[in-house]
């Protein structure tokens, strides 16, 4: 996830102009050919080989690695890589990091994505023709507010800590690397929230809040500014995301850490979509 907060001193209509850019940017992403949008499937892989329906060939681990058993006849070929579009002829082995993944085979226009969560593969489809995809006209937001743009700070922890969460299925838990805290003032009293280090050196704030439930979905994630040398950052809520498990019942997105709760309502930032599959389809959670 990538986002860049906006400094609280540009024109109204200079932040809803670069807010609409980026979401719009956003949407694009999420849609794209073998975006989260397009996940129709998950399967963990087993000891012993298996096949899954709709799915050709024989799946399995051994040995800290991924295997796939198939011949040419069942139209497998390698998703990515040195040898992208070589068929699958025999037995293939790949492996990945842990919160890692990787496209490996496709099946016609379904790419198998290989990933590593909490010491298990699994498997997941991404199909261009899933209905989520199809079925997507935009994630809705909060008008943009300059008030939710909001002064914090950072204080590191002098050792990051690897900590426990639950997660967007029921049957994983994994971990998260904690690197410190952000105070930020969030209805009139400050908070503390444990973050994460997120890309060119920003950091993620994964939290709950008052609205979820109703308006949001059950936890997002907003990307402070890169902190200066005294620990100041901004937060701007506005540009609160949704992580994958919530345009797909197949996401394995890691929940906020104890504590990241705010007790109000952060009324910024993306709603919950309107699904088309899964549990309450045709509405917000």
């Amino acid at each position: 996830m990538t986002t860049t907060a906006i400094s609280p001193t540009k024109a109204p209509t200079e932040l809803s102009a670069a807010w609409t850019n980026w979401h719009a940017a956003r949407e694009q992403t999420l849609a794209g050919e073998h975006g989260w949008l397009s996940l129709v499937g998950f399967h963990w892989l087993p000891a012993t080989p298996t096949s899954f329906a709709s799915l050709p060939g024989r799946w399995s681990y051994d040995d800290g690695r991924a295997v796939l058993a198939a011949d040419v006849a069942d139209g497998l070929v390698l998703a990515s890589g040195p040898q992208q579009g070589v068929a699958v002829d025999s037995i293939v082995t790949a492996s990945v990091a842990e919160a890692g993944s990787l496209l490996w085979v496709q099946d016609g226009d379904v790419v198998v994505e290989l990933l590593l969560r909490g010491g298990r593969y699994a498997i997941r489809l991404r199909d261009p023709g899933a209905p989520e995809r199809s079925a997507f006209a935009g994630v809705p937001a909060f008008p943009v507010d300059p008030a939710w743009i909001r002064p914090g700070h950072f204080t590191a922890y002098p050792e990051t800590r690897r900590i426990t969460v639950e997660t967007a299925r029921s049957d994983l838990r994994q971990q998260v690397t904690a690197v410190g805290t952000v105070q930020v003032e969030i209805g009139g009293q400050q908070h503390s929230l444990v973050a994460t280090a997120g890309q060119g050196g920003r950091l993620n704030l994964s939290f709950t809040d008052q609205t979820n439930g109703r308006q949001t979905a059950p936890w997002r994630v907003v990307s402070t500014s890169v902190p200066s040398e005294k620990g100041s950052l901004v937060v701007d809520f506005n540009r609160t995301v949704n992580l994958p498990f919530v345009f797909t019942e197949f996401g394995t997105c890691p929940a906020p850490v104890a504590g990241n709760e705010v007790p109000a309502a952060v009324t910024a930032g993306e709603q919950a979509p309107i699904r088309v599959t899964g549990i309450g389809a045709g509405a917000r959670p």
